[in-house]
């Protein structure tokens, strides 16, 4: 699927008031399923050091492309980011290496929950894998040792990214609903959300497909930490509440214009 077409299915999917559907076609048979044994906490000395040295001679020499020469990525509000040591960090997922753009945006040890599928084949899931996402899993036994590890590496001093939309639609410009995921494990392990997001500047390029190719800012809004004196799920919603709040208000700042969706019911 190219990016008009992917363009024109997000565009569908708006209109019947859908936002959580992933847009392109999931190949599963390029993917390896997500076990018990995936390493979510890389122990072995040697798959430690050899992880090291792709992050530090592939991804990051494709990290600084994707920022400088491609998506001329601006960062504002890094200041927000004084005296976090550890986070949850939330984004708007609009680009395949989007998870870059936060990488180069916040300058600081990270992981990368995504979706089972990206667990892939080849060349691009091992240096997905060195770079350290956690794919998810729909297995409980697994779900566990993913909630283990998140623990483990936030208590170390990472930051780990989740995308709450869940899908990534490709440029699509306005902050979609949130899933509960993020924000219950902030809330479990007593962690902020710092939420981040991407808004664009045109390029004046276009694409092959005659898309425009838009330049990326990565905006690091203010860190939101879980309240006292309410319950579990309280505390969660919260988290979740505040951050849509935040994006909404982000949104609408920037591009001087409501947040409204394109949906059928606009009609009626």
């Amino acid at each position: 699927m190219n990016n008009r077409e992917h363009i024109n299915k997000w565009l569908e999917y708006e209109k019947a008031g859908i936002f959580d559907l992933d847009v392109n076609p999931v190949d599963w048979d390029d993917c390896y399923p997500v076990t018990e044994d995936f390493p979510y906490v890389q122990r072995n000395i040697f798959k430690r050091f050899t992880n090291f040295l792709k992050r530090k001679f592939v991804v990051a020499p494709f990290c600084r492309k994707i920022n400088k020469r491609e998506r001329n990525t601006i960062v504002v509000g890094r200041e927000n980011l004084k005296g976090i040591k550890r986070a949850i960090l939330t984004c708007n997922h609009v680009y395949i290496f989007d998870c870059l753009a936060v990488k180069y945006a916040v300058k600081h040890k990270m992981k990368f929950v995504a979706a089972e599928f990206n667990n892939r084949k080849g060349f691009l899931g091992d240096m997905m894998r060195a770079e350290g996402i956690m794919p998810l899993s729909a297995k409980l036994s697994v779900q566990r040792k993913f909630a283990k590890a998140l623990g483990e590496h936030l208590k170390s001093g990472h930051y780990v990214l989740f995308y709450p939309e869940q899908a990534m639609w490709y440029q699509y410009d306005k902050p979609r609903p949130l899933k509960n995921g993020a924000f219950r494990y902030a809330e479990k392990f007593d962690v902020p959300v710092v939420p981040t997001f991407i808004t664009y500047r045109d390029s004046g390029q276009v694409d092959s497909d005659g898309v425009k190719i838009m330049h990326f800012t990565v905006h690091i809004l203010k860190p939101i930490f879980p309240p006292e004196n309410m319950s579990a799920n309280e505390r969660a919603q919260y988290l979740k509440e505040r951050t849509f709040s935040a994006y909404k208000d982000l949104y609408e700042r920037t591009y001087g214009k409501p947040l409204e969706y394109k949906t059928e019911a606009d009609s009626l």
